[in-house]
């Protein structure tokens, strides 16, 4: 791990920075649940370790009976309320996060469909161009050369049309800090804007049958004009099958 990789990781707090405009309100949940959790788990542990000191048995007191609280008002309404208001806190940041990156624009820059399907990927594109594969495609598990790939632009927001064919399936890219179930019948739609060009890898995360790890696809993002050029260049309604034209 490279040394800003790491100060990265520090101060995500152990989060990966991700490459998308939306994963910034992954990291800020992230970011709440520590600045939350930090601090409470301290206070467990401090009142921990004063009990243990503080009503430790002492010789000569092995019959005395401590002080009894089950009855202490105040402190009961204390420990149900204070709880209460800290989820509150984090729904709130939660629905506002995730009111935000569900959202879907009217006018993205293109619209892709992804299928998923026991066990593989189809990516299809406004002029009926399809990129597939499934893991018949591949010989070994840990290989990506012959993985279909997803390609977008970068900086654009690509709208993605999520469908699954049979079962549930997952659509994942770590390094966007995005998942999103594909449930059979359901219609998700979802934008991506990634901001930094480059490869990706993808995968379902839904355990969907005996093929499930071999389900991966790869994110090639580029900029825009070499996108466009790329687009132009596929024949509308053809198909590449793992980087074979068919």
């Amino acid at each position: 791990m490279s040394s800003l990789s790491g100060r990265l990781l520090a101060t995500n707090f152990g989060s990966p920075p991700g490459v998308t405009v939306g994963d910034k309100y992954v990291r800020s949940l992230w970011h709440i649940t520590y600045y939350i959790g930090t601090p409470l788990a301290a206070l467990v542990v401090g009142l921990i370790i004063w009990c243990l000191v503080r009503y430790r048995v002492k010789p000569g007191e092995e019959h005395r009976v401590p002080a009894q609280f089950q009855y202490h008002i105040p402190l009961e309404v204390a420990y149900t309320i204070i709880p209460l208001i800290l989820v509150a806190v984090i729904f709130g940041f939660l629905y506002g996060g995730e009111d935000k990156i569900t959202n879907v624009s009217k006018n993205p820059a293109i619209k892709i469909t992804a299928e998923g399907f026991q066990w593989g990927w189809r990516f299809t594109y406004p002029n009926g161009h399809q990129e597939q594969g499934t893991y018949q495609a591949e010989t070994n598990i840990n290989s990506v050369a012959n993985l279909p790939v997803l390609y977008m632009p970068a900086n654009e927001t690509v709208q993605i049309r999520l469908i699954s064919d049979d079962v549930d399936h997952g659509f994942y890219i770590p390094a966007f800090l995005f998942q999103r179930d594909m449930i059979p019948g359901v219609n998700n739609v979802v934008d991506l804007n990634v901001t930094k060009t480059g490869t990706y890898l993808g995968e379902c995360d839904q355990l969907c049958g005996v093929y499930h790890s071999y389900m991966r696809f790869k994110v090639d993002v580029m900029p825009p004009s070499t996108f466009n050029s790329w687009m132009s260049s596929q024949a509308p309604h053809s198909i590449t099958n793992a980087g074979v034209h068919q």
